[in-house]
């Protein structure tokens, strides 16, 4: 597994993910242990293969692509270092919701 990228999970994707979390839990706590751990099994695949989900933009701080992964009904989105052999997951929204159209 050498070629595997390292996945870092930015603090805003991590309040993400809360908020998704206390938000499904407030209805079924079981779904949303489950959801969460399907969304992050999804992230983890990430690993082998980072660049073959679809761009959604670009980054303004480091002009890197910012790709996005569909776990249904979210999104998320995440850049890709290709020379530091990094990944770095910015967000995860609802599909419903108004996507971004900048990145930082």
């Amino acid at each position: 597994m050498g070629d595997a990228f390292r996945i870092k999970i930015t603090n805003g994707a991590l309040a993400d993910l809360e908020g998704i979390f206390d938000h499904v839990q407030t209805d079924s706590p079981q779904n949303a242990a489950g959801l969460i751990e399907r969304i992050l099994d999804d992230i983890d695949r990430l690993a082998l293969l980072p660049t073959r989900h679809p761009v959604a933009g670009n980054s303004r701080r480091t002009g890197l692509p910012v790709y996005k992964l569909v776990v249904k009904p979210f999104l998320v989105y995440y850049r890709v270092d290709l020379r530091r052999k990094a990944l770095f997951v910015m967000e995860v929204r609802h599909g419903a919701m108004r996507q971004p159209t900048r990145f930082d």
